[in-house]
């Protein structure tokens, strides 16, 4: 019956919840990129533009667990395709390695908070008397000591926030590499321009 709590806290509650988003401003500065966008202009752009539908959808598939929310998953594909705005295969493949990486990581905070919840009520029945404090302490104790649960967790999550940031980075030095071509091949073409 107990495993039948977890399984159910698990499979109702949403992945992407709202408190596991950026912060206000961080939303409001997004909103004012997007507005200022106008889309990818070049053709590789287009083109990775143009495949994201039928990209993502089969993505989903592998990604998203049964009681997951499929359409949660698309939301953050396409919220972070639309701020990142991938211009090539490779940005976009690196786009959406972070979206892999950004679902696992809140899929591992709702684990977390399901196995927590779920050893509290343990331990509220074991220890009527104990304070709340007191019965989560035992609870942490219990998924730390007995099954090493939480330690795994922590190691996912910190595989995963460390696979984020290192596509972020590679993007990012991909951009600046391909503007530093740009830029010099646009140097040599204007012969009056100084160098």
């Amino acid at each position: 019956m107990e495993t039948n709590n977890l399984t159910e806290s698990l499979t109702t509650r949403p992945l992407y919840c709202k408190s596991n988003m950026s912060s206000e401003n961080q939303i409001v500065a997004n909103r004012i990129n997007r507005a200022l966008s106008h889309g990818p202009v070049t053709p590789e752009g287009k083109l990775a533009s143009s495949r994201n539908a039928t990209v993502h959808g089969p993505l989903s598939e592998v990604i998203v667990l049964e009681g997951e929310s499929a359409e949660r998953f698309d939301a953050l594909h396409d919220s972070l395709i639309a701020e990142l705005q991938p211009q090539t295969a490779i940005e976009l493949a690196l786009v959406e390695n972070m979206v892999v990486c950004r679902w696992r990581l809140m899929r591992i905070w709702v684990l977390e908070n399901a196995a927590v919840a779920h050893q509290i009520r343990k331990q509220a029945r074991a220890n009527e008397s104990e304070s709340k404090p007191t019965q989560a302490a035992l609870a942490y104790r219990v998924l730390s000591d007995e099954s090493h649960w939480l330690d795994a967790l922590n190691r996912y999550e910190t595989r995963f926030d460390r696979q984020f940031s290192r596509c972020l980075q590679r993007l990012n030095e991909l951009r600046a590499r391909r503007d530093k071509v740009a830029s010099e091949a646009g140097q040599e073409e204007d012969p009056g321009q100084k160098k």
